[in-house]
């Protein structure tokens, strides 16, 4: 064997070798992708296939080793009812965080039932006072009403009584219907105010008993 042989020998060699090594990477990620047709029967490739676009395909490897499973494309109405799901999970999700946000606002304000008791009370005592604003309006409407229906009595010959007569005793009865119907506003707020500290009363007790829980 003269040189020049030899050493073609030797290069063709090198070539196989680094070629081979090359392979190596490709041999090991080769993969090969399955999946059933419309009729049920088995697809398999080792490229994605266009047959499987809109069905569930799986993925192995050159050993048979499943690598994934790709789930066939949403119809739709699956579209529909998972933009569904999802609002309603980014509602609830926004409901909780709101729901995080009021206790710890509500144990920033209040750090004992005794602070609850007295943040009670000082809502309750304005409403009372509107309604005693309330009392004291209806009953001087009420007096000039009277005054108004005694003056009245020296006109009752007329047809008609004086427009300046007519409309005091339309302010009168005008501010006793409006302040009736403020009472009964100012009232019905005393039950609100008393079940929303109800309410505020419950939630800091089970706020702090957990924090208790958890320490």
């Amino acid at each position: 064997m003269n040189r020049k042989t030899t050493t073609f020998s030797a290069t063709l060699l090198r070539c196989l070798f680094f070629c081979s090594a090359g392979l190596l990477p490709l041999l090991a990620d080769a993969q090969i992708f399955t999946c059933k047709d419309a009729a049920g029967r088995t697809i398999t490739a080792d490229h994605a296939m266009p047959e499987c676009a809109d069905r569930k395909v799986v993925e192995l490897s050159k050993a048979g080793v499943l690598k994934r499973e790709i789930p066939a494309p949403l119809t739709p109405e699956q579209k529909r009812q998972q933009l569904i799901v999802d609002e309603q999970r980014r509602i609830e999700a926004a409901a909780e965080e709101q729901k995080r946000q009021q206790d710890r606002a509500l144990l920033a304000r209040y750090r004992s039932e005794s602070d609850i008791a007295a943040s009670r009370h000082y809502y309750l005592q304005l409403s009372q006072d509107l309604i005693k604003q309330d009392q004291v309006s209806i009953e001087d409407a009420q007096s000039q009403l009277a005054a108004a229906n005694t003056e009245a009595e020296f006109y009752k010959h007329r047809k008609t009584l004086p427009f300046e007569l007519r409309s005091k005793m339309d302010d009168a009865n005008r501010t006793i219907e409006r302040s009736r119907k403020n009472m009964v506003d100012h009232q019905a707020e005393l039950g609100r105010i008393n079940a929303r500290f109800d309410e505020t009363l419950k939630r800091f007790r089970e706020l702090t008993v957990s924090a208790s829980a958890a320490q």
